[in-house]
């Protein structure tokens, strides 16, 4: 793989410059494509050519659109042996620190289109965001499937030479309607689309090249022409099986994490709304096609949940489970989102849960000021805890989140429950800057939340290997390491639906957690057994409140180390 950058500018002397800069600061070489340009910004081209230095411009005399500009320059970077393009905009829109972690995706999976996935704030214009969300539906229309979930991004890895070929052999659009109609015939041609989140703000001052009537019409025109696209290539799509060519989950990978669960921000969202306007039941009505949906196109899903309920059939000693058992724990996993809507907005009642008998609180015998633990799983719904413990307290709990998936949710939660006490803190592995944060929030008093069921992406070699329904299965050490840090009690915490009712599990782990140095690796084993065989009594009795929708028996260690 050689790769290089393609930045197209059409009057953008302001940020040019700077984008440019911190591109060669991470030595890829640059083709800046003059778009027919003012003078301002012709001269600022002119001053940046240095072939020497790794720059090389050219110039088109007249404005023939972005399209073109990007062609353009993906056709010299072919010239001069460069395998991949770079698409970055001039406008200084994207956030340029996450150019490594574009670059790491492209080496990774060197066949597919790689995209940003905007992460918008406050300064994005309502226009543009419903403009964007017309043409999210339509692709969704075009593509039969949810896997392009932006179209529009300007910030983008391209494999130069599927992109030529189809550029030539249908002549793409030329100018707004660009980034979305490539990003389409790529993908019927197979090619995986495969989405990293970028935040993209629109600067004071920036020179904006969409023309309302113009590229309007273009796009509604790109629209029909891939709609009718898509209309002779549905027979062929049917006799495929409901796939394009090669095509897969861009986002799919043999780690849990690298499984995206797929329109998590936007979908969390729109039920959000759904339940603040017509309650459950409506909320239910309209999530049970789009459940439907994901269960007949996740196949990945599908199969684990298949396997993990034979398992525990088999345990049980039940008869093996149909098709119908696992859509049953697909519809179970939307229910527990609804419940995770109503926890955040503050609806659930204290009154709604089935507390243990022998306690009138579950929290009364933990002083205010207490910072403890919990260990979670992705069992049943976690959040119906915070609901109930902020009845007694007014505290702050910490959930610790892998990197991918904590912005989406702290961007839900911020919609939903803009004064929630929750924070969402990212982690790949639990590091001295973890440690060091939570200590801090350990100190006043406050609660952390850490689910101790799933191995993080970056510590896929720090597990222990422990029994867990009939099969060892590998636990995370992290947490437990980061107990051991924090010197809090620990407590073992599971919630879940029973009909109309909830329940809720509480059980102390340890008062402290020691971790000798020469016998380290045993004691965590020791407490992940214990954690495992608690969790596996709850799990045996409602499978169907188990969500781990990946094969948590495989073997986690990365195979690309």
């Amino acid at each position: 793989m050689k790769l290089c950058a393609v930045v197209p500018t059409h009057n953008h002397s302001a940020m040019l410059q700077s984008v440019v800069m911190r591109i060669r600061e991470h030595d890829i070489p640059v083709f800046i494509v003059d778009d027919g340009s003012d003078t301002e910004t012709r001269n600022a081209v002119i001053k940046l050519h240095s072939p020497d230095g790794g720059v090389y411009c050219q110039r088109l005399d007249e404005n023939a659109g972005k399209g073109v500009a990007v062609m353009t320059g993906m056709a010299a970077a072919k010239r001069h042996g460069f395998t991949h393009a770079f698409q970055i905009d001039a406008d200084g829109q994207h956030d340029l620190d996450r150019i490594d972690d574009m670059v790491k995706l492209a080496q990774k999976f060197p066949e597919a289109l790689i995209t940003g996935l905007p992460v918008y704030d406050d300064s994005i214009p309502t226009g543009r965001k419903i403009g964007r969300w017309v043409t999210h539906v339509w692709v969704w229309i075009e593509t039969l499937s949810l896997q392009i979930r932006d179209s529009m991004c300007g910030f983008r890895v391209y494999p130069i030479g599927p992109s030529l070929d189809i550029w030539k052999r249908h002549g793409i659009g030329h100018r707004m309607d660009f980034d979305t109609e490539i990003m389409v015939r790529l993908f019927w041609q197979g090619v995986p689309v495969i989405h990293m989140p970028i935040k993209v703000t629109y600067p004071v001052g920036n020179t904006s090249n969409f023309r309302m009537w113009r590229d309007n019409v273009l796009i509604s025109w790109m629209h029909t022409r891939l709609v009718c696209g898509m209309v002779a290539r549905l027979p062929r799509f049917i006799a495929k099986g409901g796939r394009f060519a090669s095509s897969t989950n861009a986002d799919s990978g043999n780690h849990w994490s690298e499984i995206d669960e797929r329109g998590i921000y936007w979908g969390m969202r729109f039920l959000g709304q759904v339940y603040r306007f017509g309650g459950r039941k409506l909320c239910l009505a309209v999530m049970s096609p789009i459940i439907a949906y994901f269960f007949v196109t996740g196949r990945t899903a599908r199969a684990a949940s298949r396997d993990f309920l034979e398992r525990v059939a088999a345990h049980n000693g039940h008869p093996k489970p149909t098709w119908r058992d696992s859509f049953g724990h697909f519809m179970k996993f939307g229910e527990s989102a609804l419940d995770k809507i109503a926890a955040w907005c503050g609806e659930m009642n204290i009154d709604d849960l089935d507390l243990p008998e022998d306690a009138d609180s579950l929290f009364s015998y933990i002083p205010r000021d207490q910072a403890v633990i919990l260990f979670v799983s992705h069992f049943g719904n976690i959040e119906l805890v915070r609901a109930i413990a902020s009845r007694d307290r007014n505290f702050r709990v910490n959930v610790l989140l892998h990197q991918k998936n904590a912005a989406r949710f702290g961007r839900v939660l911020q919609q939903l429950a803009p004064k929630s006490q929750v924070d969402l803190i990212e982690v790949s592995d639990i590091g001295p800057d973890t440690a060091m944060l939570l200590r801090e929030k350990a100190e006043r008093g406050e609660w952390i939340v850490i689910a101790a069921d799933r191995v993080a992406i970056g510590a896929r070699d720090k597990t222990v290997s422990v029994p867990f329904i009939g099969q060892n299965a590998a636990f995370p050490q992290g947490p437990f390491i980061l107990a051991h840090l924090l010197q809090c009690p620990v407590y073992m915490v599971a919630a879940w639906r029973d009909g109309k009712r909830f329940n809720i599990s509480w059980e102390k782990l340890a008062e402290r957690i020691d971790l000798p140095r020469k016998t380290r690796t045993a004691t965590i084993t020791k407490y992940a057994k214990t954690y495992a065989s608690w969790l596996e009594k709850l799990v045996v009795k409602q499978p169907l409140q188990w969500f781990n929708f990946y094969d948590f028996w495989a073997d986690k260690k990365d195979k690309n180390e």
